[in-house]
């Protein structure tokens, strides 16, 4: 079970303070809802970017009811929310749960060697373990470690498709990377034997149609049914081929 430093200076900081006059609610209010903020983004958002959530998305893991634009402003004007280069960033992210982020790094890292080792290696360092949590998907810059349940250890190839998929999501969205809840998608969509090109091709056409129409995507689901179309016409074309060949 993984925790964060909350410091015993929270409830009297002037920031804290700030934040509860301007949001117009109690201090124990205000920590709580910072608190829900801060333990979601342990599991989603590794390195404390925010930038990919609307404001709404941001009052939603605070349970704020409140007006979000204006939560989000105050946030941003107490900073409890910093803007670096553009985009958003919870303030001294790494201060709250760096040492988490060293051991899912380092367990992530030993896990990588671990499925590299030959088939004869023991089983328990082979084997996934079960029940593991999504903590162990992402190391700490905010990267995938491609590793999941539903990858056999033994498939080098499946991982380095996995690795590239994520990439071209980073590049075409400016973002570090997949989401904890997208690997699932992905992982099912490598399993039915859909390459990475196709899946990127989609992505690409796809995101840059969204982006045109003035729209956001806001996570790999919006691509899956457009891939998987992709793939059953490619599947049809080739048997119309193999049809043809046989004439």
């Amino acid at each position: 079970m993984a925790w964060l430093e909350s410091h015993q200076t929270l409830g009297r900081h002037r920031k804290t303070k700030r934040l509860a006059r301007k949001l117009g609610v109690t201090v124990p209010e205000v920590i709580g809802h910072l608190h829900l903020l801060w333990w979601w983004a342990m599991d989603n958002l590794p390195d404390g970017c925010l930038s990919e959530l609307e404001p709404e998305d941001i009052a939603d893991e605070m349970m704020w009811t409140g007006d979000a634009q204006l939560l989000l402003d105050k946030m941003i004007e107490v900073n409890f929310i910093d803007v670096i280069d553009g985009k958003l960033y919870i303030h001294d992210w790494h201060d709250y749960i760096g040492k988490l982020v060293e051991k899912r790094k380092n367990d992530a890292d030993r896990k990588r060697k671990s499925r590299g080792k030959p088939k004869g290696s023991p089983a328990d360092v082979q084997r996934m373990s079960e029940g593991r949590g999504v903590d162990d998907l992402w190391d700490g810059a905010g990267n995938s470690t491609v590793q999941y349940s539903t990858v056999p250890s033994n498939t080098t190839t499946t991982a380095d498709e996995l690795e590239k998929i994520e990439k071209a999501y980073s590049q075409i969205h400016g973002c570090f990377g997949l989401k904890p809840k997208d690997w699932p998608l992905v992982s099912k969509l490598v399993d039915q034997g859909i390459t990475s090109d196709l899946i990127i091709e989609v992505m690409t056409e796809r995101h840059k149609k969204k982006i045109e129409e003035g729209g956001k995507v806001n996570g790999f689901s919006f691509y899956t049914n457009a891939i998987q179309e992709r793939h059953a016409q490619g599947k049809s074309t080739d048997r119309l081929s193999f049809l043809d060949d046989m004439v």
